[in-house]
């Protein structure tokens, strides 16, 4: 993934003075292999194991641009990546940009599951509507450079991209969502591990709806079996959004609505379970 992902970057940059930065923290041999095939890549290893938001926290810290992209090991993206996203960065008072995210793995069912439950807010569609209200996800987004003087990807691997989104909305700059600049993504595969990120997915919302702290929350931990209420408005929802997105998912969804739905209550299982430890 890696490799694919290296390429496509390189061919993001080209034409702009650029650098391209890779957190690794694995150990599993993706320094050695950036080295051998993109020399024009800088690699910052670290010999911790990092979250997600320690990682690009860490890449920020060390790049030297103006403009800050980030993405994933498990993406490819765009050869137009760079200039979409710049588009909107050079806006007055935009201070971060971000796009949807496809299935790159189309072929594996449980990767499907997992991309339903995980990006609902961040299927591609067909229209060109610009959104301001979206979170970015971390995996196709861009800043200003001056956002990161006061605030950082808070540390954790899951929701860490909600947060921050959040937090720059909250200083007043603009967050453009544009749906259009779509990144592919490896999901993860396996019914076994559909079932343990589910659990990491509702554990992560529980937490992040903590920090929030909306009035919706209150009411779940006050009442957490209302949580087992969260399936039969987040799956009918995913439907709803996907009557707008790239052809063949919808159909794909209906096909694999019962495998969600187990998902989602793990999920909901999981995100009870954290508002109770909690209280």
């Amino acid at each position: 993934m890696i490799g694919a992902c290296g390429a496509a970057v390189v061919k993001a940059t080209e034409g702009f003075n650029a650098e391209i930065l890779v957190v690794e923290s694995s150990g599993d041999g993706t320094s050695e292999l950036l080295a051998e095939q993109y020399p024009e890549v800088t690699v910052l290893p670290s010999p911790l194991r990092l979250s997600a938001g320690q990682a690009r926290n860490h890449g920020i810290h060390k790049a030297r641009g103006q403009w800050l992209f980030c993405v994933d090991q498990d993406c490819v993206v765009p050869p137009d990546w760079i200039s979409r996203h710049l588009k909107h960065l050079s806006e007055p008072g935009v201070g971060a940009a971000g796009g949807s995210i496809a299935v790159a793995n189309s072929r594996s069912l449980s990767g499907w599951c997992v991309y339903f439950l995980e990006f609902l807010n961040h299927f591609p569609v067909r229209s060109a509507r610009l959104r301001t209200d979206n979170f970015l996800i971390g995996a196709n987004c861009s800043w200003r450079r001056e956002v990161f003087l006061n605030l950082s990807f808070p540390d954790q691997t899951l929701g860490e991209d909600l947060l921050l989104s959040r937090a720059v909305s909250s200083l007043g700059y603009g967050v453009i969502y544009d749906p259009t600049i779509t990144v592919l993504h490896w999901n993860r595969q396996g019914w076994r591990e559909f079932r343990r990120y589910c659990r990491a997915m509702g554990k992560a919302a529980g937490k992040d709806q903590q920090k929030i702290s909306g009035q919706r929350f209150r009411v779940l931990q006050r009442w957490p079996l209302l949580s087992y209420g969260i399936p039969f408005v987040i799956l009918p929802l995913i439907g709803w959004r996907l009557l707008r997105a790239t052809r063949g998912y919808l159909a794909r969804f209906i096909v694999l609505l019962p495998a969600c739905a187990w998902g989602q209550f793990i999920w909901a299982e999981s995100f009870r379970r954290t508002l109770v430890r909690r209280q």
